[in-house]
């Protein structure tokens, strides 16, 4: 399990001083974070989704309560059952959902999921 805290240097222009900024957002695997950070293609995400899983990414990435997960609706933001207990998920499209742990404003663990009906 490849668990990545990222960290980013902002430079505040106006104040000629550097802030670090925590990132609300560890992968549970590389390739998903390699795509989020480097722009990073991969064979496990099909290229139809690639828009819609960038924009759900940063929508988890800006969260700093659940409530932000809830807008838009078509998140569909839940918290899960049965074996993931304790994970959350939101909708990239029909198919494909990201799947995490929600704790204390960050999303832990996530990974892509083909959600299969």
């Amino acid at each position: 399990m490849c668990t990545v805290s990222l960290c980013v240097s902002l430079c505040l222009w106006m104040h000629n001083e550097t802030v670090q900024v925590a990132m609300a957002l560890e992968f549970k695997d590389k390739w998903l974070e390699q795509f989020y950070e480097d722009d990073k293609r991969h064979r496990l995400i099909p290229s139809s989704i690639e828009s819609a899983l960038f924009r759900k990414l940063e929508i988890l990435d800006a969260a700093q309560a659940e409530s932000d997960l809830r807008i838009p609706p078509g998140n569909r933001f839940e918290h899960l059952e049965g074996n993931l207990k304790g994970w959350c998920s939101i909708r990239v499209n029909k198919q494909y959902r990201l799947i995490f742990q929600w704790v204390d404003g960050v999303a832990l663990n996530t990974y892509l999921d083909p959600h299969r009906y």
